[in-house]
């Protein structure tokens, strides 16, 4: 008798486990400088992504070291409902994400209501690699990146 309610409970945990998919973004990543590319070129030197969950959607942290050694950090909190939110310690005013698939979120973002750039996030090397592929212009400059993440 004893078994089978540890079996039963074994079956219920993993049923609600499968529903309740981890989202892939979750973590922390590091640029990966050599295997990236931005146009026009930066002078970034480090950079780290944390995605956490929040409230049926996630928080973004980012970390952006200089050249001259400043840190600049921008964040907001969206849900995956293409929704925009505002987002801070950007050129950008908001920012809106829509997931494509388990895999894939398209991020647009705006400034006075404008879409000005739009981003794809795509996991991929079995959750190892965050790729983020970038195009906007502001004010009439063009700019693109594909940027390369570690998962640490």
């Amino acid at each position: 008798m004893r078994t089978q309610k540890i079996l039963l409970f074994v079956l219920i945990a993993g049923a609600l486990l499968l529903g309740q998919a981890k989202d892939a973004l979750i973590g922390t990543w590091q640029l990966e400088r050599g295997k990236s590319d931005f146009n026009p070129d930066t002078t970034l030197q480090n950079r780290t992504i944390e995605f956490t969950a929040k409230d049926g959607g996630i928080a973004f942290l980012q970390k952006t070291v200089t050249d001259r050694g400043n840190t600049i950090e921008s964040d907001y909190a969206a849900k995956y409902d293409s929704k925009d939110v505002p987002i801070s310690g950007s050129q950008l005013d908001t920012i809106s994400l829509k997931r494509i698939d388990a895999n894939t979120v398209e991020r647009t973002g705006k400034i006075k209501g404008m879409v000005v750039e739009t981003a794809t996030l795509k996991i991929s090397n079995g959750g190892k690699t965050l790729t983020i592929t970038t195009k906007g212009a502001i004010d009439g400059d063009d700019y693109s990146s594909t940027q390369v993440y570690a998962r640490q």
